[in-house]
């Protein structure tokens, strides 16, 4: 009779579990889901109202960024902008460079123009020597930087050494000390070799 007595007690309990309880519990599960997808935000709702209560209030804190991770959210933060200023010179460098090459070839076409009107009135008699002359001069005149990248860039070496040679010796070092230390080799040995056969 004991056991039957303690059946019938725990049956009242277990019946409220299953009849109450978890039914609640699965429709409470249900309601926020189905708000949810209504673009309710339930859950930043819910830290709202319970963070004046005294104990739960406690127990949900907001996420508050540490010193740490804002420090190093500032330090990428600069770093992204360091990268983005050296981007800009970058491009910027770049532009210079076309517009310089752009004038170089004009100015190429302009000496070539001139030297074929000369070899037509056969008033000069070394056109060559004139354009390499102004050449010369071109590149002297420009930043050692830029000269340098220009020079690179051209595959005739008979043509470089030209303009190396017929520059003065402090502005040919400046432009060489601004090459790859390869180029600025061959060119410095080339430099050499045609100034002893001259």
């Amino acid at each position: 009779m004991n056991n039957n007595e303690e059946k019938k007690k725990m049956n009242p309990f277990i019946l409220v579990l299953f009849a109450g309880v978890i039914p609640l519990f699965v429709v409470a599960i249900l309601a926020v889901f189905v708000l949810e997808m209504a673009g309710v935000e339930v859950v930043d709702w819910a830290k709202e109202k319970t963070s004046n209560v005294p104990i739960v209030g406690e127990m949900i804190k907001e996420d508050q960024p540490t010193e740490e991770s804002t420090q190093k959210l500032e330090a990428a933060q600069a770093k992204l902008q360091e990268r983005q200023d050296e981007i800009t010179e970058l491009e910027n460098s770049i532009g210079d460079l076309e517009s310089t090459i752009k004038q170089l070839e004009d100015e190429i076409l302009r000496l070539e123009h001139r030297n074929d009107s000369n070899n037509n009135t056969e008033e000069n008699q070394n056109p060559e020597e004139d354009v390499a002359n102004e050449m010369i001069q071109s590149f002297t005149e420009m930043k050692g930087k830029q000269a340098a990248q220009i020079l690179e860039s051209i595959d005739d070496d008979q043509l470089v050494v030209r303009i190396l040679t017929g520059m003065e010796p402090g502005d040919r070092g400046e432009i060489l000390q601004r090459m790859t230390k390869e180029k600025a080799a061959r060119y410095t040995e080339l430099v050499m070799e045609t100034m002893e056969n001259e």
